[in-house]
């Protein structure tokens, strides 16, 4: 097996652990956990050791296979409207980083996970801001089931922030 063929077969092997485990939902110290069981495996870790530095085995894992996972995993911003019934006739634009939609020429769809309010918010009011005209201006927020983002005061804090800037919030599971 050639280097190529051993990181596909890790990373389909990983690939499989993960949908077992839910790994979208996990939290962070669960994935840190899961990271650490991955690297000692001999089957995982132990193969990938034999073709990269030891210390860069939980980085490979973390950084190429479950990002490419996590990609593969997630929600559009499209399917995360449709979700939510939202309708409208055309996109009129996509945005990346955060992943943002502007429907009809009027109406801004944002979403981001919750540890990414901030510059998400930032980034709505800004498309928003440029653009010049909009109906509706809505930053959905995803990952919020741990840390601080349970707290209802933390959470109307976003809210309140958004409102300020004429943008409204939709905490999505």
């Amino acid at each position: 097996m050639d280097i190529t063929e051993i990181k596909k077969a890790i990373a389909l092997k990983v690939y499989q652990k993960a949908d077992e485990l839910d790994w979208c939902h996990l939290t962070i110290p669960e994935r840190q956990r899961q990271y650490e069981n991955w690297t000692s495996d001999p089957d995982i870790g132990g193969k990938l050791a034999e073709i990269m530095p030891v210390n860069r085995v939980r980085v490979y894992l973390k950084d190429t296979v479950l990002r490419q996972y996590s990609k593969k995993h997630k929600a559009s911003i499209v399917q995360l409207i449709d979700s939510l019934n939202i309708k409208y006739d055309a996109i009129t634009r996509m945005y990346e980083k955060p992943e943002g939609i502007l429907c009809d020429g009027l109406n801004f769809y944002t979403t981001t996970a919750a540890k990414d309010w901030k510059s998400a918010l930032a980034s709505a009011f800004e498309r928003a801001y440029l653009t010049g005209h909009k109906r509706e201006n809505v930053l959905i927020i995803t990952d919020h089931i741990v840390g601080r983002f349970v707290d209802q005061e933390y959470r109307e804090l976003i809210e309140d922030a958004a409102s300020r800037l004429e943008i409204s919030v939709v905490w999505l599971n």
